[in-house]
């Protein structure tokens, strides 16, 4: 798999500046934007431009470019398992966190954060166990899926899961929420060594193949009692990916009989919301 790249053209950091082009008076920080299983899109762009009017600088990219591969949302939406998408955005988006650290003439990288969306989440999740927490600040994974790579068993900075209360993607029913979905630990590989350690290790195609994998909010619930600094934020009128677009309730088919309910977006109530949330955090955070 491909290292992060800076210069590609699928990464972009872009700093904020005042209305003139001149400097802020002190550097900004950062959120890296892990995106989600359809690559780099609407959903990360929207998201960035909102943080940006706030001064908070922003490091998007896209994993599978960097990696050579255009084929779009249609092919990774459909032809790719969650495992070997979320193995590609982990190693590209770890590679941004390096990289961010060494860009203290534009940023203040005392003061990062990680976001990703979906598979993207799963990504930040499993980031936030390996981080120095003496530069990353919180991580913030929205619509955590809990297979793929699975979920680390140790978080070593302050994390925050997002879910939109309509968050049904992917499920079988209406109502399949998101934080309360589980599958077939069949859907999990043993992940490769550069993978934290956590819940995929005894829940995957060859352990455990016939138990079902942990759920999102059981997984927040049982770092919490161990003493992690994790807690998760609701939001009304929103489904996945919040910052998408309007609520788009829709069905999705796979192959000839695999339909899910699929909503997406969110009300503008939802989005505003979400964004004084993050910015708040952000600026608590900062030393």
């Amino acid at each position: 798999m491909a290292e992060f790249d800076p210069c590609h053209k699928a990464s972009r950091l872009s700093v904020p500046t005042r209305w003139n082009g001149s400097p802020l008076p002190s550097k900004p920080p950062l959120v890296i934007i892990a995106h989600g299983g359809g690559g780099l899109g609407m959903l990360e762009n929207n998201l960035a431009t909102a943080l940006r009017k706030h001064d908070i600088a922003t490091l998007v990219f896209d994993a599978y470019q960097l990696n050579g591969f255009y084929q779009g949302y249609p092919f990774w939406g459909s032809q790719a398992t969650n495992e070997s998408r979320q193995r590609m955005i982990y190693k590209a988006a770890l590679g941004a966190y390096e990289w961010a650290l060494k860009q203290s003439d534009k940023i203040d990288t005392r003061a990062i954060f990680l976001q990703g969306v979906s598979n993207g989440a799963a990504v930040v999740a499993n980031l936030a166990s390996v981080v120095s927490p003496e530069h990353v600040r919180a991580v913030i994974p929205e619509g955590l899926p809990g297979m793929g790579i699975g979920l680390p068993d140790t978080v070593a900075v302050p994390v925050r899961l997002v879910f939109g209360k309509l968050d049904n993607y992917g499920g079988k029913h209406q109502e399949d929420w998101m934080w309360q979905r589980q599958e077939s630990c069949r859907v999990n590989r043993l992940p490769s060594p550069e993978i934290p350690m956590g819940n995929a290790q005894q829940c995957n195609g060859r352990q455990n193949p016939a138990d079902m994998t942990e759920k999102p909010i059981d997984w927040m619930q049982r770092l919490k009692t161990q003493g992690a600094d994790i807690d998760v934020w609701f939001y009304d009128d929103a489904a996945h990916g919040i910052f998408q677009g309007p609520i788009d309730r829709k069905m999705l088919t796979y192959g000839t009989d695999n339909t899910t309910f699929s909503w997406t977006g969110s009300n503008p109530s939802a989005k505003e919301k979400m964004l004084a949330d993050l910015v708040k955090l952000i600026q608590s955070s900062r030393p």
